[in-house]
């Protein structure tokens, strides 16, 4: 079956066949080649593709000279009294960006034997010694599975777990040999980016009341920062979530 790319007010989206949908809510000019790794993924995993190329965050260089242009995607607006998110803030893009992301966990949860739409948020991570964060709502805190929940974040935060722990702890020990061994590199655990704040994407899909699978990869720059190293790093993260995600 033939992938089609239609063009949109935010960028680009590609329909797939089966329980994954990519995202790359900054590949407008924040995040270092994800764009190309979201659509690599997307391909080996046959899943549905979300891309902003147009919108880029306050900080980016080129906010300066085009101020209708700024917005943070992966940055949403609660409203706490009425209990749902607000777009009225928003660009209009981004409200449809979200839309988008919606119709195709939809369709994803049809062909899942769990019943769920497997949710991919690519973002980058500054070169360090960690080849990966991974945000699901929890913080690690030591030892082998260890974690600090939204409840202890020091702030005002009311974000839950995004997937079963059963598979967090699968995807921690099938891929953090590798990084170690291939790249002597660690993954870590929401050490830097937790994702248990309802402004963060991934929670949109847990307070919005859709209970999708949803996870955000903060990835090294360095781990991506040619075509053979995305090309690689797309065959690792393909065949340890079809393995993980039926």
């Amino acid at each position: 079956m033939k992938r089609v790319k239609e063009i949109t007010d935010y960028g680009y989206k590609v329909a797939g066949r089966s329980n994954f949908v990519i995202v790359a809510p900054h590949a407008g000019g924040d995040d270092l080649n994800t764009n190309g790794l979201a659509r690599l993924l997307a391909r080996r995993l046959h899943a549905s593709l979300v891309v902003n190329r147009k919108y880029f965050k306050s900080t980016n260089k080129k906010a300066g000279g085009n101020p209708a242009q700024v917005e943070d995607f992966n940055r949403l607006s609660w409203n706490n009294k009425k209990q749902r998110y607000s777009w009225k803030n928003k660009a209009p893009a981004m409200e449809q960006f979200f839309v988008d992301i919606g119709k195709y966990c939809d369709a994803a949860r049809k062909v899942s034997k769990e019943g769920k739409a497997v949710v991919l948020y690519m973002h980058s991570l500054k070169p360090s010694h960690v080849a990966m964060d991974i945000g699901v709502g929890l913080r690690e805190k030591g030892g082998a599975f260890c974690f600090h929940g939204s409840a202890r974040s020091g702030y005002s935060c009311t974000g839950v777990v995004t997937i079963p722990i059963t598979k967090l702890k699968q995807l921690k020990n099938q891929l953090a040999p590798v990084f170690e061994d291939v790249y002597n590199m660690e993954l870590a655990i929401g050490r830097k980016y937790p994702s248990w704040s309802r402004r963060v994407a991934v929670q949109w899909h847990k307070a919005e009341g859709r209970d999708d699978y949803a996870i955000q990869f903060e990835i090294n720059n360095n781990l991506k920062n040619n075509i053979q190293k995305v090309r690689s790093l797309s065959g690792l993260l393909a065949k340890t979530l079809q393995q993980i995600f039926l």
